[in-house]
């Protein structure tokens, strides 16, 4: 039987429970360094998920990050190495960020908290 390559997790960043961290990431194939991943800031709204942040990467493409509180949607491309230091970076951004990110998410659908 193959093992997993794919690990995942989520945890509120609220006592409400309306903020959420998600990380998706796959090993190479060696089990050494990351080969993919997805590091995911959720609000919950009227019972929905809404993503706001996503830094992600692929085997065929670079890391970037798409922001979900612009009025149209924008994807960018990152000038970082697709590792495990990266990946904790992004963790740790939307740990220390994502009420930045919810107003900038509220800002853009004209709602104020």
């Amino acid at each position: 039987m193959e093992e997993s390559r794919q690990e995942s997790w989520s945890e509120y960043l609220d006592k409400e429970m309306k903020n959420k961290l998600f990380v998706r990431f796959v090993f190479d194939p060696n089990f050494k360094e990351v080969e993919e991943f997805a590091v995911i800031y959720l609000m919950i709204i009227d019972n929905k998920p809404c993503e706001v942040i996503r830094y992600d990467c692929n085997k065929n493409e670079a890391v970037n990050v798409h922001y979900f509180y612009h009025k149209n949607p924008e994807k960018r491309y990152l000038d970082k190495e697709k590792s495990f230091s990266t990946l904790e970076e992004f963790i740790e951004d939307i740990k220390k960020n994502w009420r930045n990110y919810q107003i900038k998410y509220f800002e853009k659908k004209d709602i104020f908290i």
